[in-house]
């Protein structure tokens, strides 16, 4: 019985470290419901205005890489880069990054 509750333990305890993994990110500020869908500029990037639309409307303002969009926490810091290239570092957990710290990449 002590066996069994030791790998148990140490099963839980392994994968927990892959629900959270800290880490650094780049990609656009977009939204969670127009998502990969809201490029109406010429270089296909997200437009700012319906970004912003969309989250007035109650989307969330999400990181957009390859075909994917993570919800990004807190809200109020991602809110300055709507549309934005930006590199993101934080923790990942289910799906949504937790930002510590979010800064635009510059254009070249």
């Amino acid at each position: 019985m002590k066996t069994v509750f030791a790998a148990l333990l140490l099963t839980i305890f392994c994968c927990s470290g892959y629900a959270e993994s800290p880490g650094a990110w780049e990609g656009f500020v977009t939204d969670t419901h127009c998502g990969t869908n809201c490029q109406r500029t010429s270089s296909m990037t997200p437009d700012r205005a319906c970004v912003r639309r969309c989250v007035k409307q109650g989307s969330k303002y999400g990181l957009w890489m390859g075909n994917h969009v993570y919800p990004l926490e807190p809200q109020s810091k991602a809110s300055k880069f709507a549309a934005e290239n930006v590199r993101v570092t934080g923790q990942m957990a289910n799906d949504t990054i937790q930002i510590t710290s979010i800064t635009p990449i510059e254009k070249h």
